[in-house]
């Protein structure tokens, strides 16, 4: 029987990324992986942007807390890609409204009328006469993000265990899980970062769940044109009217990448892509741009899960000691786990929020697993 003095539940961003800052704060660390590799389902699988203007309130200020992360490694993790939030007239209020919003947090953020979107992304229909402009945004590379979490966390000594599925978590005087490889691993602390199986960990444990909600989201690539370069257009989402996009696209090796912006309720699970939400992609490509997108190169899903008001969940479980959860990033688990991470750390360690993100406005209120923000409708999102 291994015991290290916390146990994570989960190999994507989100496990690598706090089990990282834990090891760094003095604590041995073993992390359980169900998958024979890290990152296999929803980190894998990201659209890989960073975003100011994206997501509600506590996201994007954790986004923001997160750039200089990005920024400064010792190799490089993102390339510049722009982001384009556009519509047509009757979504132009909206637009300017919450151009005002986002300069708040991104001063760079501007408003672009009609031909200026069109300089920037030629294929655009002429009715587009209305968008959001992020030109500081960032396309973020998932793979390397996540190796340099890794590294970190073996270069202090932590665990990293794959392909140990949990089949048992029982508390006594510490945490014990069981994994179906037959291993038995013994902490005070259970960190739950297992993404879209959260409230499955959780029922295991015995512990109250989150009320998790799995939402599959589809993306394709489709050929363009050889005449056409789309090699500096921007990261494209288009207005549907009621606080979420109605499609978005961004280049991509071998095409156009395009999704349907979906939120299809789903099951935890290996996520594969429809041919009805590809379908759906491929409209909304030829709603917004004088593409055609006939040609599909290749189709995949992920599963981006939320709790109802859309905030992370971050924080020890009231009916569990030691219990700790780090579920529900939703669709924005890379661009702000940094910051996350960080947080996740210090209220494990030290019991509190670190200063600065605590400065920047996010309270353990917002993250709570206790907050009544989990449960109802699930709020409008991107």
């Amino acid at each position: 029987m291994t015991q290290p003095d916390a146990i994570v539940i989960g190999g994507g961003i989100a496990g690598v990324s706090i089990a990282a800052e834990l090891a760094e704060r003095g604590l041995a660390v073993t992390l359980l992986e169900a998958e024979p590799t890290l990152a296999f389902h929803t980190t894998g699988r990201s659209a890989a942007q960073y975003l100011v203007n994206y997501g509600n309130t506590v996201v994007r200020v954790l986004t923001r807390a997160s750039r200089e992360f990005f920024e400064s490694g010792d190799e490089p993790l993102w390339s510049s890609r722009p982001f384009l939030r556009a519509g047509r007239a009757d979504h132009e209020a909206t637009l300017r409204a919450d151009v005002a919003e986002g300069q708040k947090l991104s001063p760079a953020t501007e408003f672009l009328d009609g031909p200026s979107i069109r300089e920037l992304m030629p294929v655009m229909r002429e009715d587009v006469v209305a968008a959001l402009h992020e030109p500081d945004a960032m396309e973020l590379d998932v793979a390397a993000i996540h190796q340099t979490f890794v590294r970190r966390l073996r270069a202090v000594g932590g665990e990293i265990r794959s392909s140990e599925r949990i089949i048992s978590v029982d508390h006594g005087a510490h945490w014990t899980v069981t994994t179906d490889a037959g291993t038995t691993v013994e902490a005070p602390i259970v960190v739950n970062a297992a993404g879209a199986w959260g409230d499955q960990v959780a029922q295991l444990a015995d512990i109250a769940p989150c009320l998790l909600r799995p939402l599959r989201r589809t993306v394709a690539v489709v050929a363009i044109p050889s005449d056409i370069d789309a090699r500096r257009w921007p990261l494209a989402g288009f207005e549907r009217g009621d606080g979420v996009m109605d499609a978005y696209c961004k280049p991509e090796p071998g095409g156009l990448l395009v999704s349907p912006a979906d939120e299809t309720p789903s099951e935890p699970c290996d996520a594969r892509a429809e041919e009805i939400d590809v379908a759906l992609a491929l409209e909304g490509l030829r709603k917004w741009t004088t593409l055609e997108g006939r040609h599909v190169r290749t189709t995949w899903a992920g599963l981006r899960s939320f709790v109802a008001d859309r905030n992370p969940v971050v924080g020890f479980a009231p009916d569990g000691p030691g219990f700790f959860w780090a579920i529900g990033q939703g669709g924005y688990g890379i661009q702000m786990s940094p910051g996350l991470a960080r947080v996740a750390a210090g209220l494990v360690v030290d019991g509190e929020i670190p200063i600065d993100l605590a400065d920047a406005g996010i309270t353990e209120a917002d993250l709570s697993p206790t907050r009544p923000g989990l449960a109802g409708e699930l709020t409008p999102g991107h």
